[in-house]
């Protein structure tokens, strides 16, 4: 009767949410073109939900790129975060050897937030977002 009760204890605690809707990826409006991979789709939701929810910290640790993704989060969330709450589209274009690029666009809001993501080749091909910036160009300018 006691391990009855238990498993019946331990069924009820059993959260069975899918993780996209767990982390609000569910509710982005959000269409795409070309053919990301489920990593690489995965990334660039999680990625605008946090732009979306104007979570900086989270968006940075989506990056490998150290204290550069910390400021460029900032900036990203600054000039996208209201936007992120439009409809979006993400066109993906995908090299194979190691680089996707992704344009994503917001209805109504001029200007495209480009996305690079990098594959870790030595880790399972595990992707992260270049937020490193160039020499005199603004990130999200593009």
């Amino acid at each position: 009767m006691v391990a009855a009760a238990a498993l019946l204890l331990g069924a009820c605690t059993t959260d069975h949410t899918p993780p996209h809707v767990k982390d609000g990826r569910a509710d982005l409006d959000l269409s795409v073109t070309g053919q990301p991979s489920s990593e690489t789709l995965a990334l660039v939701e999680k990625a605008l939900v946090r732009i979306q929810q104007h979570d900086e910290e989270g968006l940075a640790k989506l990056s490998y790129d150290g204290e550069d993704a910390e400021r460029t989060a900032e900036k990203w969330v600054a000039k996208w975060g209201d936007a992120a709450r439009k409809p979006m589209t993400a066109d993906f274009a995908v090299d194979p050897k190691k680089y996707v690029t992704v344009k994503i666009r917001f209805r109504g809001v001029p200007g495209v937030l480009p996305l690079t993501l990098e594959a870790d080749t030595d880790d399972d091909w595990a992707y992260g977002i270049v937020t490193g910036e160039e020499p005199g160009k603004e990130p999200g300018k593009g």
